[in-house]
């Protein structure tokens, strides 16, 4: 049994952003050396997420656009948290994507569709770094 664990770091702006993260994701995964498991994803922080969609930069930004006009933005200024997190409505939106995505690995390969994409949304109002953590579970090489 193989337990690997890496972080990976994206710059973002300081608007919702869209960030194919897939990349990150296939080189835990040949670091990990696991050939059949389980890779997990998270988003560390309140205003994160990340899902699975197809591979068309059209459908990330209405897949966005949809999540901003459920929950629009907070009035008012950014309020003063100790973690420093952005408005109310950035957790929110952050919620309904979810901060953590689970993928089947077989063969050493992601199951996923021929056309997906991991992707990452932050709705943090200000620009930053966002932290990626993997975890990758599984049998090694033999």
């Amino acid at each position: 049994m193989v337990i690997f664990l890496r972080d990976y770091y994206v710059n973002t702006s300081a608007k919702p952003d869209i960030l194919l993260i897939t990349h990150d994701v296939k080189r835990a995964l040949r670091e990990s050396d696991v050939q059949n498991g389980v890779i997990n994803i998270l988003i560390p922080g309140a205003t994160g997420g990340v899902t699975l969609l197809e591979a068309d930069p059209k459908i990330h930004e209405e897949f966005r656009d949809w999540v901003l006009n459920q929950i629009p933005e907070s009035p008012g200024k950014r309020p003063s948290r100790r973690s420093g997190a952005g408005k109310n409505s950035a957790h929110l939106q952050a919620a309904v994507v979810g901060p953590h995505l689970s993928l089947p690995v077989q063969d050493g390969r992601l199951m996923i569709g021929h056309w997906q994409e991991v992707i990452l949304f932050d709705f943090d109002d200000r620009i930053g770094r966002r932290e990626i953590r993997i975890q990758v579970i599984g049998e090694g090489a033999k």
